[in-house]
């Protein structure tokens, strides 16, 4: 009986992980990811280097209006080039920090209801999802979700 639960969890946790290439996969991935934030009950904790996505944003909004915990954490060097979205978010209260200049928050992960994580070299913005390679990867790992718990604790 112990075997096979071991390999169920192996199995769960293999289909439980999906990867992305962009651009090809922009919109299959577009649609994955306003799920997560669409059905994201509890919390989203986002780090990332250049966001200009509106619709993004807009849907991280929405997520703040129907109770759910959120917290992005910018760069600053990229708030200071354009900061549209981060002014748009802090409006919604959304809670936000800007890093400062010792050093830069080049991770770009999201952390959805403490249990799935989306992590990969794509910053949110139109350039990143249609015009650059770009690989991110979905999952419910637990060693990487709990990676992300533990970076997250810097912040809050």
């Amino acid at each position: 009986m112990k075997k096979l639960l071991i390999i169920l969890i192996f199995v769960i946790n293999i289909f439980a992980s999906e990867t992305f290439i962009l651009p090809k996969d922009k919109d299959v991935f577009e649609k994955k990811l306003e799920n997560l934030i669409s059905n994201a009950k509890k919390s989203i904790f986002i780090s990332i280097y250049n966001f200009s996505s509106k619709k993004l944003a807009k849907e991280i909004i929405n997520a703040k209006k129907r109770g759910v915990e959120v917290f992005v954490i910018f760069d600053k060097t990229k708030v200071e080039e354009d900061d549209k979205i981060y002014k748009m978010l802090k409006k919604n209260k959304v809670e936000t920090k800007i890093l400062d200049d010792k050093i830069k928050m080049h991770i770009k992960s999201m952390l959805i209801d403490e249990n799935i994580v989306l992590i990969g070299s794509a910053n949110y913005t139109k350039k990143s999802f249609e015009e650059n390679f770009e690989l991110l990867y979905i999952s419910s790992e637990e060693s990487l979700v709990n990676r992300l718990k533990e970076f997250r604790k810097y912040f809050k």
